[in-house]
């Protein structure tokens, strides 16, 4: 089979949500970083155990991250690599629904969280800031950084 080559320095790689493979959260994107890293283009992107994300995820499926980027570089599409992930790992549904739930994947990150909460106290002082990239963007402005 050919191997599927991603290119992260260009592109971004699936979302943390995305279960297009086997039906688990993050692993779809945990394949297109395994498929840069092995041709040497991850980018700004951590991939195995540098990342956290891709750690609980590798935890959880009993691999490690050289076996999954050899299994995610061999298997040339969802499907294929689905069915490695489920013959090797052997996941009930029962165990990805409850793994799936998991908070890691519902929540917001810190940064938009403190940012809410920021905005919120502020809220009828400056309601001109509306987002994170504007907070940020006034930050710069007021400080010269």
């Amino acid at each position: 089979m050919a191997a599927i080559q991603t290119d992260l320095t260009f592109q971004k790689p699936r979302g943390i949500r995305n279960k297009d493979v086997a039906g688990i959260k993050g692993v779809a994107r945990m394949a297109d970083k395994a498929r840069a890293a092995s041709i040497g283009k991850l980018g700004g992107y951590l991939y195995g155990n540098a990342s956290k994300p891709d750690a609980t995820i590798l935890a959880f499926l009993g691999v490690s991250a050289k076996a999954f980027q050899v299994a995610a570089v061999n298997n040339p599409n969802n499907e294929t690599l689905s069915a490695w992930i489920l013959e090797t790992c052997r996941k009930t549904a029962s165990e990805i629904e409850v793994f799936n739930a998991k908070k890691m994947f519902q929540n917001q990150p810190a940064a938009a969280e403190t940012f809410t909460d920021h905005r919120r106290d502020i809220q009828k002082k400056r309601i001109d800031i509306t987002s994170w990239i504007g907070a940020v963007w006034r930050w710069r402005l007021w400080f010269g950084k």
